[in-house]
């Protein structure tokens, strides 16, 4: 079967992550190469002293430095007085089955967005985000702040093709449920299976019909009014991630 991922990013570009929770998940979920740690010598916490103490776990230069020298380095307000040099992470090709629950999204265009979704998978449990193909490179500080770090953690696959996303699903029998009103069962009224993939599209593109054709099952948001209109993708992502989550408590 065709690989399902493309290594979008070079590898070897440096780039610098910024704040405590940004740094933090970069070195917790070990997905990329850290260079250098920098810290403020003047600021010392319980957050800096576990940073510290991770990066000289993995063999990572720490870097005592002047308040000057990491405004120098960092782009934004909130470093907080600590920066991580990093190598672009890099994105694994899948070939083998995703247990648990994930998801599909089409039609993320804001980083904002990006970032909240991901918050809101990693927190509702789901193993994986799939992704169409593109480049999220010059955006990656700011979803890594809107995620709370969460993008570093979750598994992220971008996919090249819709085709070839189906043919993975069909390979593993993993049942794919489409957010699309059309012949859909609420999601209050699904037993959702151990391992499922979940699509969502944009409110303002939507899913493909590719994708909506090799459902098993489409899903619907039951509104507590008359209200004609689709939900934003972070907020009909988090009612439908915690009700996956809340049926399997």
């Amino acid at each position: 079967m065709e690989k399902i991922v493309l290594k979008l990013y070079n590898k070897n570009m440096k780039k610098i992550v910024e704040g405590s929770i940004s740094v933090k998940a970069v070195l917790e979920s070990e997905k990329r190469q850290c260079e250098v740690l920098y810290v403020n010598k003047k600021k010392r916490n319980k957050d800096f002293a576990y940073i510290i103490a991770l990066a000289k776990k993995r063999g990572i230069p720490v870097k005592l430095c002047t308040p000057e020298e990491i405004e120098a380095i960092t782009q934004g307000k909130t470093h907080g007085g600590i920066a991580l040099e990093v190598l672009e992470r890099e994105f694994v090709q899948l070939d083998k089955k995703i247990e648990g629950m994930s998801c599909y999204i089409d039609g993320l265009e804001d980083p904002y967005n990006f970032g909240s979704v991901c918050r809101t998978l990693y927190a509702a449990g789901c193993t994986a985000l799939f992704l169409p193909k593109r480049d999220w490179s010059k955006s990656e500080s700011t979803i890594l702040k809107a995620s709370a770090g969460a993008y570093e953690k979750l598994d992220l696959y971008f996919v090249a093709e819709d085709e070839t996303f189906i043919q993975y699903l069909k390979k593993f029998q993993i049942p794919l449920y489409c957010a699309y009103r059309d012949q859909a069962t609420s999601i209050y009224d699904i037993d959702y299976p151990k391992t499922c993939c979940i699509a969502i599209g944009g409110a303002l593109r939507g899913l493909s019909r590719k994708i909506l054709d090799a459902a098993n099952q489409n899903i619907v948001i039951d509104y507590a009014r008359d209200f004609r209109n689709a939900l934003d993708t972070p907020s009909a992502t988090a009612v439908i991630a915690f009700e996956i989550a809340r049926r399997r408590r």
